[in-house]
């Protein structure tokens, strides 16, 4: 392992853990981020200081020459992608010795695509995870290296699970290091194509509330997937569109003559409490609004009042 040297792709803190992994051990040739990010450069900054590692600042017009150029100018034998925005050609994947290989913040095949975070808490699904995997010339297709799980607890949100993911990150790229170091060849396994599910960049739709259609439980997943990566989920009451930031089930019990989606109470004592589709009561605890974050019982300040229903 002591001629591995890896050029990392990044754009995001999430990547940080799994950076300072192959820096500490003196693996990293060249770091690289988008000009847009200044938050990120100044990250990497700090974690590379008195390291002597170069980073990169690209742009969608020269990325492709400025990673080519540094592969053969820091002499790197492998290339780490971070949650990089930009799609690598086949002819850059190609360009060193040990190829490319992705790091997913989520699981591989079923949670392709850019915002694996945010989709496995909005499909509801048990687990998240990080996989590691060669990759080819399509989008999350490559052969996996190595996956590790975590379970995705009911008040869990996008920034929980992302916190969670970057230390798991850590111990994904500590692994790898002892992988790297057995030879060329890396160990891996095909995806189960049958098992593939891709999901683009949400819509609107996607992070907006309907209290018509939605149950308590898909009401909470969409607030959790939205904060603070959205912060907050939409809502809409009397033609008002506004964020839901954190929300509960509440223990008091709902008036079955009421309509779905109807404000049960809304003071201090009992905060916003507001009826779902399977007869439970949503106790709202946080808004976002133009004028700022609020507690759900602050919406009486702004006229709202009990009887008004939410869509």
């Amino acid at each position: 392992m002591s001629d591995l040297k890896a050029i990392i792709l990044c754009n995001n803190p999430l990547s940080l853990p799994g950076i300072k992994e192959f820096l500490f051990y003196g693996k990293v040739g060249a770091l690289v981020t988008t000009k847009s990010n200044g938050e990120m450069q100044f990250l990497l900054q700090q974690l590379a200081e008195g390291t002597g590692v170069p980073i990169l600042k690209v742009d969608k017009k020269n990325y492709i020459q400025e990673i080519s150029e540094a592969i053969k100018a820091y002499n790197i034998n492998v290339g780490l992608v971070m949650t990089f925005p930009f799609i690598l050609p086949k002819s850059i994947i190609e360009l060193t010795e040990k190829g490319f290989i992705n790091f997913h913040y989520g699981l591989l095949p079923q949670c392709r695509g850019p915002q694996p975070i945010l989709w496995h808490i909005l499909n509801g699904d048990a687990d998240g995870g990080i996989t590691l995997h060669l990759m080819d010339d399509g989008i999350d297709t490559g052969p996996v290296i190595l996956q590790e799980k975590l379970p995705i607890g009911p008040t869990d949100t996008y920034g929980i699970l992302q916190s969670k993911l970057a230390h798991l990150g850590a111990k994904s790229a500590a692994i790898l290091l002892k992988i790297l170091s057995f030879g060329s060849i890396i160990p891996s396994t095909a995806q189960d194509e049958t098992k593939a599910k891709y999901f683009k960049n949400p819509t609107s739709e996607n992070l907006t509330i309907s209290f018509k259609t939605m149950d308590s439980h898909q009401i909470l997943r969409t607030i959790n997937a939205c904060n603070p990566w959205n912060k907050a989920a939409g809502a809409k009451l009397n033609n008002w569109v506004f964020g839901i930031t954190e929300a509960e089930i509440s223990n008091e019990v709902a008036d079955n003559n009421a309509k779905i989606g109807s404000i049960a109470a809304i003071n201090k004592e009992q905060g916003l409490l507001v009826k779902t589709k399977d007869e439970k009561l949503l106790k709202i605890n946080i808004v976002y609004l133009q004028e700022g974050f609020f507690s759900g019982a602050r919406l009486a300040d702004f006229g709202i009042k009990p009887g008004d229903c939410f869509d």
